[in-house]
């Protein structure tokens, strides 16, 4: 079977992790599997290198004036039995190229969960073209079935998948003396990082001591790291909070870690939390969409309210305070949890079956 898999650029993001790895997978599986990208971001290339999956960047498909016609061309040519399209951009020009007459399947894949319906009721007008197309939240799932129930039998749900025999830590934890709470996530508004330094400042005044590891410095979104920055200096939380740029050292981190944490005020599965959950770290993070099928409050850490402040704040002096015993037992169950929900295989067998 001849697969396409059609995302903008192999860039540092979420979606681009898990869309390498599904290329890699399906390539392990004896599919013929090609590669497309129209922008020239190539931080996941050398992954797929090493797992031979062949790669194409349509450099003349840079502009978004020529960007469909040789997008179609390129499909054209390979001639594949389906198109896998990852993210808004690439799932409309796919849908696009379906309906100028060129023959194959597609699958159109959600990777984040829509706020506000009039904004992309073009872009799911479209997806009627799609044959099958996949949420990685069962919110999405919902969302779509509500606003959009003609398209409700062709919506499916796969969670990401982790690795969980690469991400693993494997020795007792020792906590550092000041607790390290990791966040992993791009430093912009919906991650709400305005408020979460706020409610950093909120819970160092009750005499908790911690530090705020945060990985999610980009060359975008300068304004917005700027209004960041000054809020930590005008707290005097500069050696408290710690903004970092994106590394390929993930792992490293997680597991010098003590607490992860993700304030985000929406989310479809967040890449982080599955790689944090099985690297056994206990987790504080938003109650929306569905964090709380990895999050279970008290179990394995505590969910909090985004938009409140005390609400954050709380939840980490909370987490500071549970005993060595219950750490322990806490990030026994965060393993669990990503073993249970977010394993390579289920993933893998998920996609397989809709192909089939």
């Amino acid at each position: 079977m001849r697969l396409l898999l059609l995302i903008d650029n192999l860039g540092a993001g979420g979606a681009q992790r898990q869309f390498v790895g599904l290329a890699a997978m399906l390539k392990k599986n004896n599919y013929e599997v090609l590669v497309i990208t129209y922008q020239d971001v190539p931080f996941f290339l050398p992954y797929l290198q090493e797992h031979n999956v062949d790669y194409k960047w349509i450099q003349k498909a840079g502009k978004k004036s020529t960007r469909i016609y040789y997008v179609y061309k390129a499909i054209r040519e390979y001639k594949p039995d389906w198109v896998i399209s990852y993210l808004d951009t690439p799932s409309i020009i796919a849908c696009i190229c379906k309906m100028l007459g060129l023959r194959f399947k597609l699958l159109v894949s959600e990777r984040n969960t829509t706020q506000k319906k009039r904004k992309e009721s073009f872009k799911f007008w479209l997806f009627r073209i799609a044959d099958v197309i996949v949420t990685n939240a069962y919110s999405q799932k919902s969302f779509i079935n509500l606003h959009y129930p003609k398209l409700s039998t062709r919506t499916h749900t796969i969670t990401n998948f982790v690795d969980t025999n690469y991400f693993i830590c494997g020795k007792v934890k020792v906590t550092h003396a000041i607790p390290k709470i990791v966040i992993i996530a791009t430093i912009w508004p919906s991650k709400n990082t305005l408020s979460f330094i706020d409610a950093v400042k909120v819970a160092s005044m009750t005499g908790a001591q911690f530090e705020i590891h945060w990985y999610g410095l980009l060359k975008e979104n300068q304004d917005y790291i700027k209004l960041c920055q000054d809020k930590i200096e005008k707290h005097h939380l500069s050696s408290q909070i710690i903004l970092l740029s994106k590394t390929t050292k993930i792992k490293q981190i997680y597991c010098d870690a003590d607490y992860f944490c993700l304030p985000s005020l929406y989310e479809g599965t967040p890449n982080a939390l599955c790689e944090a959950l099985a690297c056994g770290l206990p987790v504080i993070c938003s109650n929306v969409c569905d964090n709380p099928r990895f999050v279970k409050d008290g179990l394995n850490g505590y969910l909090f309210d985004p938009r409140s402040v005390h609400s954050m704040a709380e939840a980490i002096s909370r987490i500071l305070k549970i005993s060595k015993e219950e750490y322990n037992a806490f990030s026994k169950k965060s393993r669990e949890i990503a073993i249970e929900l977010c394993s390579k295989e289920v993933f893998l067998n998920n996609y397989m079956s809709l192909l089939q």
